[in-house]
């Protein structure tokens, strides 16, 4: 990544919104053992037409 790191993309709010219900209410993003899955998840979420539709 280049430019400035300060902002992430931004997204939708719908999408901010898939983003947060998924990260807390996932047990494989609270759970330690399985960060790895839960960054698969969310980053197929910002990949999906709901994240990169601008």
């Amino acid at each position: 990544m280049h430019g400035n790191s300060k902002r992430p993309v931004t997204f939708s709010s719908e999408c901010s919104k898939h983003f947060h219900r998924l990260y807390h209410n996932t047990r494989d993003c609270s759970t330690p053992a399985y960060y790895k899955r839960c960054a698969r998840l969310l980053t197929r979420l910002a990949m999906s037409p709901l994240c990169t539709q601008s």
